[in-house]
């Protein structure tokens, strides 16, 4: 007895802004590559101000359960 396992939905390779570069079909296996500039997607990253304007120290409040600030 053989059983078939339906897949919905497909893998694919986004790109840094969100942009579908490769989408594998759904009926056959596949193996996706794409190539990207990394100089490029530091470029873009860096120009959204995320990483930029994080503030890693002030995270340890989000840790309590009611935003005091922690004991060391």
């Amino acid at each position: 007895m053989e059983i078939a396992i339906t897949f919905y939905g497909n893998s694919f390779i986004a790109g840094p802004t969100g942009e579908i570069v490769a989408v594998a079909d759904d009926k056959e296996e596949a193996v996706l590559v794409a190539k990207f500039d990394l100089d490029k997607v530091k470029s873009k990253r860096h120009s959204w101000g995320l990483f930029r304007d994080r503030r890693p120290d002030l995270y340890k409040v989000l840790l309590t359960l009611d935003g005091s600030k922690p004991s060391l």
